[in-house]
């Protein structure tokens, strides 16, 4: 009994597209088999590449250092001549001796003057001078020390206070007075008068006022 011819077309229907699956994913196996084998190649081919290189570079000689300079040989120190010769000395000059005249003896100097004689005060000129109206008043006393310059003639040309007696009315007033009244004897030296300088003083005392 036969079968029919639609189950018969049908069968080899899906017998052929199986094939043509099993062809196609076979193709692709085959694709991918051939890349990665072209890629394990191209890889395997670059690391004999590298230790090939590195091993090349590792039977590169090492440079040999260069020689070195040829020893110079240091050339002697010079050496000086010195041309000998002798040179004429003439004699020496005579030696001729200069007397020198001796020197003259230092002069002798002037004698120095002889101290002036003392000053002396002419007594009766040397009386108290009055005491000031203000002054007894105030009750004003003391001691004025003044110094007084006399000429050659004796008479006073100058009265400062050395000394206050502490009321400048009291000083003032025995200046005035021993300048118009007092009187010395200069003193002398080598026979003429000559000025001096001495002090004086004059105590205002209430109990001889007047």
């Amino acid at each position: 009994m036969e079968r029919p011819n639609h189950l018969q077309t049908a069968g080899q229907s899906n017998s052929s597209r199986l094939t043509g699956l099993v062809i196609v994913i076979a193709i692709h196996v085959l694709a991918i088999i051939g890349l990665v084998t072209a890629l394990a190649s191209g890889q395997i081919a670059k690391q004999i590449a590298d230790i090939k290189a590195s091993v090349e570079q590792e039977k590169v000689p090492p440079k040999a250092p260069p020689p070195p300079p040829p020893d110079l040989a240091k050339p002697p120190p010079p050496v000086a001549i010195v041309p000998e010769f002798q040179v004429q000395q003439e004699a020496p000059p005579p030696i001729t001796t200069v007397k020198q005249a001796p020197p003259a003896p230092p002069r002798a100097a002037p004698p120095a003057p002889p101290p002036p004689t003392e000053l002396h005060a002419i007594t009766r000129t040397h009386t108290l001078p009055p005491y000031p109206t203000i002054s007894q008043r105030l009750g004003e006393q003391g001691t004025s020390t003044i110094q007084v310059s006399i000429n050659t003639s004796g008479d006073v040309t100058d009265c400062k206070i050395s000394k206050s007696s502490g009321s400048q009315r009291l000083d003032s007033a025995a200046c005035d007075y021993v300048k118009s009244h007092w009187k010395w004897q200069p003193p002398t030296q080598m026979g003429k008068p000559v000025s001096a300088i001495t002090l004086v003083q004059i105590k205002w005392d209430l109990r001889n006022a007047q």
